[in-house]
């Protein structure tokens, strides 16, 4: 009985499939022909990227949306987790938005950014930049940074890039927690 219909089930596979195939390729088709290549951007979702030194990580981000300009050069984030690395720490962080400058070597935070050193720092800012070519951490807002029961606020500050040495400027003030 089962031969009997076997010519009727493989026509209706090989059917099911040419189908598949036509409307998978015809969606790419029509977005191909709605945008112009020099308008293209890229959307993932998900994605890691990262930047490496001498073969050790210096920084990487994860985010749950990037889109890719055209020109490839800039990717913009959204929430955004990740570290930046060096032989003396770590800095962990999180950001609402990111955006990384590949030419540029930068990578700009912004929107509530959160970070976590492993020797019990924790950042507070509006924004963070990263300049890959002097390996300065930096940002033009206010801040707070804690560490050791001490408070650190100013308007802006400049790092090496795991929060060790941090030059403070603008109405600056070092307290002790609580106080």
């Amino acid at each position: 009985k089962m031969n009997k219909y076997r010519p009727y089930i493989v026509l209706a596979v090989i059917v099911a499939m040419a189908a598949g195939i036509y409307f998978l390729f015809q969606g790419d088709e029509a977005e191909q022909k709605g945008a112009a290549p020099d308008d293209a951007i890229v959307t993932f979702s998900n994605m890691d990227m990262r930047e490496e030194a001498k073969g050790q990580v210096v920084w990487y981000l994860k985010a749950a949306n990037v889109k890719i300009d055209a020109d490839k050069d800039t990717a913009h984030l959204k929430n955004v987790e990740g570290y930046f690395k060096n032989d003396q720490g770590e800095l962990t962080i999180k950001a609402d938005n990111g955006t990384v400058h590949r030419k540029d070597k930068t990578v700009t935070l912004t929107g509530t950014v959160h970070g976590t050193t492993k020797d019990g720092a924790v950042l507070d800012a509006d924004n963070l930049k990263y300049y890959g070519k002097t390996q300065i951490l930096s940002t033009d807002k206010q801040f707070t940074l804690v560490k050791d029961g001490k408070v650190l606020t100013a308007d802006t500050f400049t790092a090496d890039r795991v929060l060790q040495v941090v030059t403070a400027k603008g109405h600056a003030s070092l307290k002790e927690k609580g106080k």
